[in-house]
């Protein structure tokens, strides 16, 4: 079991660039306490393109087209 150790505050907000994937792992890493965080899956949307990484934390983000990433509150598989 992953014990996640994110402040709220934390989770709000991402960095203004992170430049990719491996770059995000790193930052979430280092929010757990070290304990390392990895992709489990990605899900590619049909019409955008646009990936959505679902990490071991839980949580699923996406990487927009500005670089920037973001932290879906609500993801959706049909």
């Amino acid at each position: 079991m992953l014990l996640l150790t994110y402040k709220k505050e934390e989770l709000n907000w991402l960095p203004e660039k992170l430049g990719s994937i491996h770059e995000l792992i790193t930052y979430l890493t280092r929010l757990n306490d070290n304990i390392m965080v990895y992709v489990k899956e990605i899900y590619i949307g049909i019409e955008d393109n646009v990936k959505a990484y679902l990490m071991s934390d839980g949580l699923t983000y996406t990487e927009h087209s500005n670089g920037r990433w973001f932290l879906q509150k609500y993801f959706f598989i049909n």
